[in-house]
């Protein structure tokens, strides 16, 4: 039951802080109050996701289908507001609801069923956003009721509303990891799953769980994008997936599961987004984006499996 040592935790702090500077020398638009604060902002929804994929990377396991739940979830929220007059309390809640039912399915077909996580969420790429097209007729909602707008755009204490909900969050994820019953059965898990089902932990039990937590994630993070983008559709979070695993990844977690830390994702999450900004604000175009975020997540992996090479020679 490892978390991230101090000092890998603050290998990813450092390539956040690399990164910054040579962005602000690159480039003199990058280290300003403005730009900073919109990368936060930009990173909040990809964080999020991130959050509940450590959980379940955290297992050894992966969930390949947030983007794909994130949209079921904001497609329907918005469908049922603009074209249906529910309350957007109400669909705030059936956002919610949506990614907590969804993560427990996900969790119940990888823990009781025995299906691999890899296939279960593969499927769940395609079937979950499928079901959002279909559910919604592929129309987009433009338009959002209020409180969308403050939860996009609002501030609290001069703080982006984003922000406020990505930290939070974390804090959350971060107590719960750290300091509960769950937290220290996920690592256990992760580091050996057959010496933490001799000591008695109900290892389905804890997989259906980490599911879950995701889903939510997933939910919280369609809320977030609908107020950010002010619309809703079926066409939400594409690619954001790959996003939020390179940035478990590159904050430090294993694939291979039982090592990492929730905020070591949060600065994947921010490097990320940096390195999006960073190219957009020297016009770098789109495909050399793709590209480069694609070679990061590559190399973060070969990074892990040497550190896990080097772990296992000791």
């Amino acid at each position: 039951m490892k978390s991230l040592t101090r000092q890998e935790w603050y290998g990813a702090l450092v390539a956040v802080l690399v990164l910054g500077a040579l962005l602000s020398l690159a480039s003199p638009y990058f280290l300003t109050t403005g730009n900073l604060s919109n990368v936060l902002v930009q990173a909040s929804v990809i964080a999020l996701l991130a959050g509940g994929q450590t959980f379940v990377i955290l297992t050894a396991g992966v969930d390949l289908a947030v983007g794909a739940v994130t949209a079921l979830a904001g497609a329907i929220a918005g469908h049922l507001m603009l074209k249906m007059g529910v309350d957007p309390y109400l669909a705030m809640l059936v956002a919610l609801g949506i990614g907590l039912a969804v993560g427990g399915f996900n969790g119940y077909l990888v823990a009781f069923v025995g299906i691999p996580s890899f296939i279960v969420t593969l499927g769940g790429l395609t079937l979950w956003r499928g079901l959002a097209f279909d559910a919604t007729g592929g129309f987009d909602n433009a338009g959002l009721p209020d409180p969308f707008p403050f939860i996009g755009y609002g501030t609290v204490f001069g703080v982006p509303m984003p922000t406020v909900i990505m930290v939070a969050v974390f804090v959350l994820m971060a107590f719960v990891l750290s300091s509960t019953k769950l937290g220290r059965y996920v690592y256990a898990i992760g580091s050996n799953e057959m010496g933490a089902r001799q000591v008695g932990i109900n290892i389905r039990w804890v997989k259906l769980g980490v599911y879950v937590v995701s889903g939510l994630a997933c939910g919280l993070a369609a809320i977030v994008l609908m107020a950010r983008m002010d619309s809703s559709s079926g066409k939400m979070a594409q690619n954001f997936e790959l996003d939020a695993i390179a940035a478990v990844i590159l904050g430090g977690t294993s694939l291979f599961g039982g090592r990492g830390s929730i905020w070591g994702s949060l600065l994947g999450a921010v490097l990320i987004t940096m390195i999006r900004n960073g190219m957009n604000l020297l016009e770098i175009s789109q495909f050399k984006q793709m590209m480069a975020i694609g070679a990061v997540v590559i190399i973060a992996v070969w990074i892990d499996v040497l550190r896990r090479q080097h772990l296992l020679k000791k």
